[in-house]
């Protein structure tokens, strides 16, 4: 079965995953053999989730594809109810957080601009626990719109949905360059926007959040992501005097150069998905994505994420697993 969804994929989308990703199929299937998942039971699986998508009558007819499901069940560990919600928050979500996932055009002057900057740097190697490590670093002092570096990252993590394969997340920020006026664009608001993207529309598994070189400006932002957070997550929340403190997590056989690794540096990861991004596929796919909206008035399912919205729209509390 995974071979006639890998048909269904656009290759286009995944021209670039070799090197940007460096996913094989065999990490799909230690994927279906992880959760004791077979062929047909993934045909059957995949079956169902069309069926119940297709009655839902708010949401678009014939806009989900054999691949983005399985996509979305390994994401969330083959969990037919959760990946339901999760693909009709993907879809929803866009009426309730357009400034970050609408309007996502990969050459609009300052998406271009921060695309070149290099902002998120996806490490091509996982590490052994297959789990996939981004850093966030601004590398050198610079203006920004933080909605706007938000909205990137989505479109990375669209990438992602698409192509990737792993099970945890590691994310490391280096705070060297940060200002206090970067810092304060951080509002409640987007970093709660953020977090309810990457838990119920990504369906990220956070295996490990790093700060280093934080300065004390900084953790305001920190108090509010662990009162946004579970517990268990909130203690993944790690802060480093340097970068050598993170050497026995992430092994420099992954590492970019810049931090002391074997790998290519941040520049050329930069470049590699600057390309991917303005390519012509993903250019399509952000502009059909534009059009793929839910019609909340035909809503008849209630989503487990709805409590964490007020009713003209704002956001309540948000617990992230």
């Amino acid at each position: 079965m995974i071979e006639s969804v890998e048909m269904e994929r656009n290759p286009e989308l995944s021209r670039d995953v070799p090197k940007l990703l460096n996913v094989t199929e065999n990490d799909r299937f230690d994927v279906l053999k992880r959760y004791n998942v077979s062929s047909k039971g993934l045909q059957d699986i995949i079956y169902s989730i069309q069926e119940w998508y297709e009655k839902q009558p708010h949401l678009p007819k014939g806009k989900l594809d054999n691949h983005m499901i399985f996509q979305h069940l390994m994401l969330k560990g083959f969990s037919i109810e959760e990946v339901k919600d999760k693909i009709d928050n993907c879809v929803s979500a866009k009426r309730k957080m357009p400034e970050i996932l609408l309007n996502r055009d990969p050459l609009e002057p300052r998406i271009n601009e921060y695309l070149k900057f290099g902002f998120l740097v996806v490490l091509p190697k996982k590490t052994p626990r297959n789990h996939r490590v981004t850093i966030f670093r601004i590398k050198q002092p610079i203006d920004l719109v933080a909605s706007d570096v938000v909205k990137i990252a989505s479109m990375f993590l669209a990438y992602r949905m698409y192509n990737d394969s792993s099970l945890g997340e590691q994310w490391i920020f280096d705070l060297t360059n940060v200002s206090f006026h970067n810092s304060v664009q951080m509002t409640p608001a987007l970093l709660t926007k953020l977090i309810f993207y990457l838990r119920f529309c990504y369906g990220a598994k956070i295996k490990g959040i790093h700060f280093v070189n934080m300065p004390s400006f900084i953790i305001p932002i920190i108090n509010i992501l662990k009162k946004l957070m579970k517990p268990k997550v909130a203690k993944r929340i790690y802060v480093y005097s340097s970068f050598n403190d993170l050497n026995n997590l992430i092994s420099k056989t992954i590492l970019p150069k810049e931090y002391g690794g074997d790998e290519i540096t941040c520049d050329e990861i930069t470049e590699n998905w600057r390309k991917a991004l303005q390519s012509d596929a993903w250019i399509e796919y952000f502009a059909e994505e534009d059009k793929v909206m839910s019609d909340e008035a035909l809503r008849t399912r209630i989503l487990n994420s709805d409590d964490f919205f007020g009713l003209e729209g704002s956001f309540r509390k948000l617990e992230v697993d």
